[in-house]
């Protein structure tokens, strides 16, 4: 018996040595293989497949501390996001910016593709940069800022400049987190640790516009007013995120329930979307419930209003 096309194509990714690919083409293989004798050794190794360790790309060990890099392609579910429209247009604007850019790579003009995101915890910045990684088919590197500070003089400046080495052998998508830890507005205080933050703050300037054309870039703060502003001009565009609304958190929550293959009560769904919660709360809440489901042996998914 011939091999499958999966198969094949497991051959070929190992012979070219593209772990990526070679996971997906392993899955496939796993989804093909319906016999009974197998079983629980497929069961095992596709879980093993798909688990989070596995789309972990090893970096450097002067940038670990403070930087994680994925492959997302394995493990997001992007059926799960729910976008609204204001972020699908910015989505879709990033996406532009990113096709625009590599053309004009082609023609050695430098262009920054850069998304400044503001707003309070847990409105879904960091879930957004995840699910440009995953659309994009880019790999994925998350940068922490506040872990980032160094004690030392001079540190700060020295793991920045780790970091966009890095980067630019790369091509990815670039979140930057809590950057106002770091990239503060150069007039704040005096003094030793004020001028370390301005050392740094110029620092990142100089990096960011080293930054090749064929990445993406995005940042997130809660403290938008505390960011520099020449730190802010670098980013092309700058889009605030904000809690739902009532029919967005409805639509959000159906979405997720019904990708899980969960019944739910809609009664209670309706009732909790009213709530005043932030995108990070409703998630946290709907895993509680479903939780609560199992572990009761109900028929249904009762999400129910926090006092």
């Amino acid at each position: 018996m011939g091999m499958t096309a999966n198969q094949l194509s497991l051959v070929r990714y190992v012979a070219e040595n593209n772990l990526s690919k070679m996971k997906q083409a392993a899955i496939a293989c796993c989804a093909e293989d319906t016999t009974q004798k197998n079983k629980w050794a497929v069961g095992k190794y596709k879980s093993i497949l798909m688990s989070g360790g596995m789309n972990l790309i090893e970096l450097p060990a002067n940038i670990s501390a403070f930087a994680t890099m994925e492959d997302l392609s394995l493990t997001y579910i992007g059926n799960r996001y729910y976008l609204t429209s204001d972020e699908e247009r910015l989505f879709e604007l990033i996406k532009k910016m990113n096709d625009v850019s590599l053309q004009l790579m082609e023609k050695q003009i430098p262009y920054l593709n850069a998304t400044l995101l503001y707003g309070e915890s847990g409105v879904g910045k960091t879930e957004f940069s995840k699910y440009v990684a995953y659309k994009l088919g880019l790999p994925y590197l998350y940068v922490n800022f506040s872990r980032m500070l160094d004690s030392y003089l001079g540190g700060t400046a020295k793991n920045l400049t780790y970091l966009f080495n890095y980067i630019n052998q790369q091509q990815c998508v670039v979140m930057l987190d809590e950057i106002d830890s770091l990239a503060v507005k150069r007039e704040y205080g005096s003094g030793s640790a004020s001028a370390e933050v301005s050392r740094s703050t110029t620092c990142l300037l100089q990096l960011l516009d080293s930054v090749s054309n064929d990445h993406v870039i995005l940042a997130a703060t809660n403290l938008v007013e505390d960011v520099d502003n020449a730190v802010k001009r670098r980013f092309t565009q700058k889009h605030e995120l904000h809690k739902l609304s009532s029919e967005d958190n409805e639509r959000f929550i159906v979405q997720y329930l019904e990708d899980t293959g969960f019944e739910y009560d809609m009664d209670s769904v309706k009732d909790y979307a009213k709530s005043n919660v932030t995108q990070a709360e409703i998630m946290t809440h709907i895993t509680r419930a479903i939780a609560s489901m199992l572990i009761e042996e109900s028929s249904q998914v009762i999400l129910e209003r926090e006092v």
